[in-house]
């Protein structure tokens, strides 16, 4: 077994874990009398990996784990999802429930009034000018921040004009949150605004910038000593030339995602976009120059974005990385010992004695090839084995989407509101006002959805899908339909019997199942349903 401590591969071939710390590392000797002994034979073992920037949703921590990422640093989250998951983080370290993510967090972050991103989290306290700085400061670390998130973006990167805190006020928080010892992370989309809060102090850019540096830039940068963040897979979000998210690519990933969580990917991949979608390619050159220049770079997903999932799109982040022309072990090193440095993580993040014994063992070498990590074949928390079936279908799991779920609906009802030629859902009703089925905006096109969100035919026009809705919006109800409930391989033909926007009451029409003669209900969070019979993919048939 090949031990990677962080920054390199060590001499060592064994590692020994006493209550949740590495006691010793060595060769077979260290084994004692009563130990469990657990075969690493061909693989790598790694510290536990470090998502640099996050957003909380429910369940995220424990989602993240079955991954291999054993710490989350959130960049934006408010209490009311803070504190439930930093509990059940802490009711996992005194072993009660599955293991989770540790995480840190730097609750609300501090961005002008309306300004960047009240889209998605308003209402929330905003900074007016550098007097509210130390009591803002302070309100963050009363809610249990552990570092200070600042945002600059007057939204010129993406040809918008949105508010935005002015140079006095980041220095301000700077000076506010270095005054209580937090690191200050910044969110800039653009190279000028990245110069300008460096200059400012803070200590990590929270994104490489969406257009290219100049060489200047890159110097003025550097010799701040800012680490950045690099979050590259953002681009993760728009899905290839077959139409499936980058991250449902990779078949190792795909594979160790819950079904529900597949579910939302394919809805994400057909969701409406701007046509020409970015390539990242600016951000990765910078990246690649800073780096040169002697930034640290931590790995960071941005996770839950369209497309990025806790932990599953850490891996993509680490390919990101090394297509921007970091070694594979110095991706390793974004993603363990170089943010826990940042971020004064002194117990994790390095294979050592006395660290945290949050640790991951792969197959392969992933540090001659990156895309290893994917392997996974045990992740621990503290010491405590991981069990990735304790995620499907959990409380967790089901409040995690719910929450994404409603997230998204408020963002897409704001940015229709600000930019109403942008196209969103649409209800389909009669003339007395029954509801007929829905519309919905694709990447391709239109899609006609049934009352309760099934799919009608294929994408179309608008018109089209339209016409569909009221021609076939409620006698679509009548034929037979294929059903699965989630986890499940085959799909069973069934009846409607009774719809409702969340729930379906539905009788199997082969008469040997076991049912009750009114048949049963089922939450649509619960089952997969689909007019025609649908083909299953070989991944899920993999699983079953």
């Amino acid at each position: 077994m090949r031990l990677f401590d962080g920054t390199r591969l060590l001499d060592a071939t064994c590692l020994r874990v006493v209550d949740g710390r590495i006691e010793a590392l060595g060769d077979t000797s260290i084994a004692r009398a009563g130990d469990a002994l657990i075969d690493g034979g061909g693989g790598t073992l790694l510290p536990g990996l470090i998502d640099a920037h996050v957003h909380l949703l429910p369940g995220c921590t424990q989602l993240a784990a079955t991954f291999g990422v054993t710490t989350v640093i959130d960049q934006f989250s408010k209490p009311e999802v803070i504190d439930p998951e930093t509990a059940a983080v802490r009711t996992a370290e005194a072993g009660d429930g599955p293991p989770r993510a540790d995480l840190r967090t730097s609750s609300i972050g501090a961005t002008a009034p309306g300004g960047h991103p009240s889209i998605a989290y308003a209402p929330f306290p905003y900074v007016t000018g550098p007097a509210d700085a130390l009591p803002f400061t302070e309100a963050r670390l009363a809610e249990g921040a552990t570092h200070l998130k600042i945002v600059y973006d007057d939204g010129s990167g993406a040809l918008l004009d949105i508010p935005s805190l002015d140079a006095a006020t980041i220095e301000a928080l700077v000076a506010a949150a270095h005054r209580h010892g937090l690191p200050v992370v910044a969110h800039v989309s653009t190279a000028a605004g990245a110069v300008l809060v460096a200059r400012r102090g803070v200590d990590v850019l929270a994104h490489a910038p969406f257009d290219r540096m100049s060489e200047l830039e890159v110097r003025d940068v550097a010799r701040t000593g800012v680490a950045l963040i690099a979050t590259l897979s953002i681009i993760d979000g728009f899905p290839g030339p077959d139409g499936v998210l980058p991250v449902m690519a990779q078949p190792a990933l795909a594979a160790r995602l819950s079904p529900r969580w597949r579910r939302v990917l394919a809805g994400q991949a057909t969701r409406w976009m701007p046509p020409n979608p970015p390539d990242g390619a600016a951000a990765r050159e910078n990246t690649i120059a800073l780096f040169e220049s002697g930034v640290r770079v931590l790995a960071g997903t941005d996770a839950p974005n369209p497309g990025l999932v806790h932990g599953a799109s850490l891996h993509r982040e680490l390919q990101h990385l090394v297509r921007a022309g970091l070694r594979p072990g110095e991706a390793l090193s974004a993603a363990t010992a170089t943010p826990a440095e940042v971020f004064g993580l002194t117990d994790r993040g390095r294979v050592r004695v006395g660290a945290r014994a949050d640790l991951v063992l792969v197959d392969g070498d992933p540090t001659t090839d990156v895309t290893g990590t994917q392997d996974l074949r045990q992740t621990w928390v503290a010491g405590r084995a991981v069990r990735t079936e304790d995620y499907a279908g959990s409380s967790g799991e089901r409040q995690g989407i719910a929450w994404l779920r409603a997230s998204t609906e408020r963002i897409v009802a704001a940015i229709r509101e600000s930019w109403p030629g942008i196209p969103g859902p649409e209800e389909v009703r009669r003339d007395d006002g029954e509801l007929l089925g829905r519309l919905t905006p694709t990447s391709g096109g239109w899609q006609a959805l049934t009352t309760f969100g099934a799919r009608l035919g294929e994408i179309t026009t608008h018109d089209e899908a339209l016409e569909t809705v009221h021609a076939r919006g409620l006698s679509y109800l009548a034929d037979p339909w294929w059903m699965r409930p989630v986890g499940e391989v085959e799909w069973r033909e069934v009846h409607l019997v009774e719809v409702q926007p969340d729930r379906i009451r539905v009788r199997w029409t082969d008469r040997m199942v076991d049912q009750p003669p009114s048949g049963r209900w089922f939450d649509l969070d619960d089952v997969e349903v689909a007019h025609q019979r649908p083909v299953v993919p070989e991944v899920e048939r993999g699983e079953g």
